[in-house]
């Protein structure tokens, strides 16, 4: 799935280290992405009316093809570089905007809303489309991953997204200093956990659909999360998977959703 020019360099980490993020040319190889995309377009043809888009969360947990991609060996040793050998993955979260759907999504950072808390990898953010600010582009602001967890207001930008950063808080210059993912499908970017970030809506005709993957190291506090299955909308607890290194809290944490749980 993962196109063999794919790196993360000592450079690139120490680009993300700076900066809070970074973009790859290269990701998804070509089979990789034909077989996403065909994935994707049955989930949208097959979600439930009560589960836009937007919200197919955890997906991982029963669709294996999700799984299969969140775990690839080059992306898990990226993940290592960031947290270390013991890696939880803890959300896969399909970020889709129809065309002219008109919904932006304010500022914010990502951290508040997980109920996890511990060393977080970078967000892997997947294009599975030709991404600009036409269909909705994310940008986030370079060096804010260092400012801490900055104040929040009522926000009525979109439905389910009821927060957003305080204006004040962020840089008055902001459209000159953010940096927007432009990118083709198959490329890949990460950003951090703390670096504030937003998207305008997408007013074109082409679809933006995207895949997030979010891990946590082993040692985390993991709090309990619940979603909804996007064909039926029934409601499912989010699980954490081991799927690199040793359970050390010793929680009888699951490699895979096929695996059996582990004995304590």
């Amino acid at each position: 799935m993962i196109d063999p020019r794919f790196q993360y360099s000592t450079e690139q980490h120490a680009f993300y280290e700076d900066n809070g993020y970074c973009l790859f040319d290269h990701f998804l190889s070509e089979q990789g992405l034909a077989e996403c995309r065909k994935q994707i377009d049955t989930m949208i043809d097959e979600h439930h009316t009560d589960v836009p888009p937007e919200m197919m969360i955890n997906t991982h947990q029963y669709l294996p093809w999700v799984f299969e991609l969140a775990t690839q060996p080059k992306l898990l040793d990226m993940i290592e570089t960031q947290i270390g050998r013991d890696i939880l993955l803890y959300s896969s979260h399909l970020l889709s905007k129809p065309p002219r759907t008109g919904q932006p999504v304010p500022w914010h950072q990502d951290s508040p809303y997980w109920n996890v808390k511990g060393r977080f990898s970078a967000g892997v953010w997947i294009a599975l489309d030709d991404i600009d600010e036409e269909n909705g582009a994310m940008s986030v602001i370079a060096g804010w991953h260092r400012k801490g967890t900055l104040p929040i207001q009522p926000s009525q930008f979109v439905k389910g997204f009821n927060q957003e950063i305080v204006p004040s808080a962020l840089p008055p210059n902001i459209n000159e200093r953010k940096v927007v993912y432009r990118l083709k499908a198959g490329q890949m970017a990460i950003h951090h956990v703390m670096i504030p970030h937003n998207s305008p809506p997408n007013n074109s005709d082409r679809w933006r659909r995207v895949i997030v993957l979010r891990y946590l190291a082993a040692d985390g506090t993991l709090g309990p999360n619940t979603y909804h299955h996007y064909r039926t909308s029934k409601p499912f607890d989010r699980e954490f998977f081991l799927v690199r290194g040793e359970d050390v809290q010793g929680l009888g944490l699951r490699h895979s959703p096929l695996a059996t749980h582990a004995t304590t």
